[in-house]
């Protein structure tokens, strides 16, 4: 175990001991390997061989936080051990990189090699936050004697109070930690100084105890310490969030009671959740707190390069009859090497992409973006709402006059990751109506997009089309004209190069009152481009409501042209 004597060995000390025993054990390795080890000479080596392992064992879990886990706290390095977090079959080198992520940050926390000692991660909803932080690290601190007052918090206490009864019940019963750090609580509750649903002290001293958000933390001590550290785990829910005076209250106790009750020399505050709505405490921490270094974690880092495919799978998905979900399951199965095509999750053993799409169809676009991307939606600026939104089928476009206008945006010289676009716009004749009927929306190579372009003008005889010529893109818009030209569509008088003069964001809200009206419509199986719409200002992507602006705007205001020569648009 790592303790002589009774005495439990500091890392320094700990060294120590494992440099003097290995030396040790060596020369006796050498004895036997002459035949000169006596029996006494055998026992002592096997004595050292069982100490330095167990040595070795404590002496990196201290600093490596992911080895104590899959160590202490697993199948396969303690099989058998009660409410183990990792199941069988799951080795150390299968950690997902954010749980590795994860356990670097307490590892510098625990080092001090992180400074400011005060960190906020929001995290998608069933990543093993908890597990990793509530139970495994709280655990860590005490075994380790690292903190001798930790407070855990959470949204009530009876919550709080389950995630300490995890870590008590492995002080007492995991076998394995137990000879490795020694008794730290004995099984039977009268034998403990404080052993309850809500706080324990172990027999080294070291108080933890669960709180609810809201409830009294300020003055806080155990003896003379003050809170060493605090883990915030989930403190927020639908129902202490429901109000803005609810979310205020939160801030308050956060920054008038949390935060003055840690201890100045020694505290450290780790707080990690799921964002539940927008500027909720967590969300407000992470954005505003530069006293904390703050991340956040979507579920999905990497979206597919096939929306088309994906789109499809939601059409079949979508249909009103039995089966449809295996239907959709099916296409996916033929489809998946294609429709993976760059994905990447947070969790991929766990979350799957095809996973996260399923939620995300279940749950609505909305709450999928709060607990699975932490990217809340703010109704106060969310300018266009859901229920603004006239929606369209094909029935309701047959027997109807139509002419077809199109838009392409190349995503050349903007942010990186940001999509090409072609959308289609059709026209009612007789009533001036527009409908959003069809919308290709990738991360593609320029020559992609150009055959994309050419694809959809011939294939709805655009009346007009208009291509995005801003600095940069004027070489693609000309490329097009020409390939247009070679195909037999008239692009020297149909095709309008736009250079904007207006700001984005004015030209995309503009369309807000077409849009309340009814006099621009949608299909609604167009997803990707509705949640662009709806999520704006705080989508990270506004490629489609651009496009869908220029397209509307041409169906408008048509110029006349001179013959000739291609349409040119400043506006």
């Amino acid at each position: 175990m790592a303790y002589i004597d009774g005495k439990w060995l500091a890392r320094q000390e700990r060294q120590e001991r494992i440099n003097l025993v290995a030396e040790r054990a060596k020369k006796l390795q050498e004895l036997y390997e002459t035949g000169e080890a006596t029996e006494y000479y055998m026992d002592t080596l096997l004595a050292d061989i069982d100490e330095l392992e167990k040595l070795k064992r404590v002496h990196r879990g201290e600093h490596d936080m992911l080895y104590f886990m899959y160590e202490y706290f697993s199948e396969e390095g303690n099989p058998g051990n009660p409410d183990n977090l990792i199941p069988a079959g799951v080795k150390m080198d299968d950690a997902a990189e954010f749980h590795q992520t994860l356990c670097g940050l307490l590892d510098d926390i625990t080092t001090g090699r992180e400074k400011k000692k005060k960190v906020a991660w929001s995290v998608g909803r069933g990543h093993a936050k908890t597990a990793y932080l509530s139970n495994g690290y709280l655990c860590h601190q005490v075994v380790y004697r690292l903190k001798q007052y930790i407070v855990l918090i959470s949204e009530t206490s009876d919550v709080a109070g389950d995630f300490i009864s995890w870590a008590r019940d492995q002080l007492k019963y995991n076998e394995k930690l137990r000879g490795d750090f020694g008794i730290l609580l004995h099984e039977q509750k009268s034998r403990n100084e404080v052993d309850n649903d809500k706080e324990f002290v172990t027999l080294t001293n070291t108080k933890v105890e669960a709180k609810g958000i809201g409830t009294q933390v300020r003055g806080l001590r155990h003896g003379s310490k003050r809170v060493q550290l605090y883990i915030l785990d989930d403190l927020e829910s639908k129902e202490n969030t429901a109000t803005v005076d609810l979310i205020a209250k939160n801030k308050r106790w956060f920054k008038e009671e949390l935060l003055p009750g840690l201890s100045r020399q020694e505290g450290a505050c780790i707080y990690m959740g799921t964002i539940v709505c927008y500027d909720s405490l967590l969300h407000h921490v992470i954005k505003n707190r530069r006293d904390f270094v703050s991340r956040s974690f979507p579920a999905i880092l990497k979206w597919s390069e096939r929306e088309d495919l994906w789109q499809e799978w939601r059409e079949i998905r979508q249909v009103d009859e039995e089966g449809a979900s295996d239907k959709a399951r099916e296409f996916y199965e033929q489809n998946k090497e294609e429709m993976l095509c760059g994905t990447k999750t947070l969790w991929p053993s766990h979350f799957p992409y095809i996973d996260l799409m399923e939620i995300r169809e279940d749950d609505g676009t909305k709450a999928f973006n709060q607990e699975y991307l932490c990217n809340p939606t703010d109704e106060e600026r969310q300018i266009f709402k859901p229920k603004y939104f006239t929606y369209c089928t094909e029935d309701d476009l047959k027997d109807k006059k139509l002419l077809y206008y199109g838009a392409v945006d190349f995503a050349m010289g903007k942010e990186k990751g940001d999509y090409s676009v072609v959308v289609t716009l059709a026209k009612n004749v007789e009533t001036g109506t527009c409908y959003i009927i069809d919308i290709f929306m990738e991360r593609v190579h320029p020559n992609t997009l150009l055959e994309k372009a050419v694809e959809y003008t011939l294939a709805y005889q655009y009346e007009s089309i208009a291509v995005e010529a801003q600095q940069a893109q004027e070489w693609f818009a000309e490329k097009v004209a020409e390939a247009l030209q070679k195909k037999g569509y008239p692009s020297s008088t149909r095709l309008k190069q736009i250079k904007q003069r207006t700001r984005k964001a004015l030209r995309i809200e503009s369309l807000l009152p077409d849009i309340q009206s009814g006099k621009l419509r949608f299909m609604k199986h167009l997803r990707a481009l509705l949640e662009q719409f709806e999520m704006y200002p705080m989508h990270p992507h506004d490629d489609g409501p651009d496009a869908v602006q220029m397209a509307f705007s041409i169906a408008y205001k048509r110029a006349r042209r001179k013959a000739g020569t291609t349409g040119n648009s400043r506006y």
